[in-house]
């Protein structure tokens, strides 16, 4: 190496020497921190506190809640789904194109979800479903009649 060449060398070793240290610290300062007692996942909405029906399956419960009002479902899984996913929808007890359904909403791992319902789009008198859909497979897991 010539002398021109170790002077430029040992320039650019000293100015890294420096700005790696300062680089990595101010690249340490700027990553946000996360909270420490706040919860990754949205609130749940609370359950309204009038059950007006109650299906009992062997995976899972359904309930229908009241209050002054308005209406809500109530799933509770008891053990993982088969499924990763799958979406719940809402149409008359003659339907069962999803097409034609009106979504609830979507289910997971186990758990307690609530959705909430459009007052007077459901009733028990016998002719609504609910379609629990595998949107991967593209099939109907399991309806239930109300």
């Amino acid at each position: 190496m010539i002398k021109q060449l170790r002077k430029r060398h040992f320039q650019l070793w000293a100015v890294l020497l420096i700005a790696l240290p300062i680089g990595i610290v101010s690249a340490m300062r700027v990553i946000p921190r996360r909270p420490i007692n706040s919860l990754l996942q949205p609130a749940k909405d609370p359950a309204l506190p009038e059950i007006v029906k109650t299906i009992e399956r062997e995976n899972y419960t359904i309930r229908i809640r009241k209050g002054s009002d308005a209406w809500q479902l109530e799933w509770v899984n008891k053990s993982v789904l088969a499924v990763p996913t799958a979406l719940i929808y809402k149409t008359t007890a003659d339907n069962r194109d999803i097409n034609k359904a009106e979504f609830v909403g979507r289910i997971e791992a186990r758990g307690i979800y609530h959705f909430g319902l459009a007052p007077g789009s459901f009733t028990i008198a016998g002719n609504s479903r609910l379609l629990l859909y595998d949107f991967i497979h593209d099939q109907i897991i399991d309806t239930v009649n109300f």
